[in-house]
């Protein structure tokens, strides 16, 4: 077993995939099948997610983060929030706040209905408060 951190605390300073206000950390990987990573968006912190030949898979574990493609759609995204990109698409993610963003990479990936967003099933509720450090 390994334990795996991935909040802003625990990037290393001297990552050599840290560019000002924005990290990138690979945490883990299945043989290019699969691949998980985490991004890290300072307040200010802006960074150009570039287009891949698999699904991506981007959640929003912490902050608040837009993303803004390239039809000039922008979705504001919180924390428990998440956006899967087709192969092939991309977007930009700006963040006023800072946020962490899970970024998961696979052949192929597909939206299950229960977890689609749509106003009827968020419009008015409340999303639980839990205490985080």
């Amino acid at each position: 077993m390994h334990v795996l951190h991935f909040t802003p605390g625990s990037l290393d300073p001297e990552n050599p995939r840290r560019h000002g206000t924005v990290a990138h950390m690979a945490l883990a990987s299945g043989n290019g099948e699969f691949q998980a990573s985490c991004l890290y968006l300072a307040p200010r912190g802006q960074i150009a997610v570039e287009p891949t030949s698999q699904g991506r898979l981007l959640l929003v574990v912490n902050g608040k983060t837009r993303a803004t493609f390239s039809n000039r759609l922008s979705i504001q995204a919180l924390a428990g929030m998440g956006l899967l990109l087709e192969p092939g698409e991309q977007c930009q993610l700006a963040s006023e706040t800072g946020s962490v963003i899970l970024s998961l990479e696979a052949p192929c990936l597909e939206a299950d209905p229960c977890g689609i967003s749509h106003p009827e099933r968020v419009v008015g509720r409340q999303s639980p408060n839990f205490e985080s450090n």
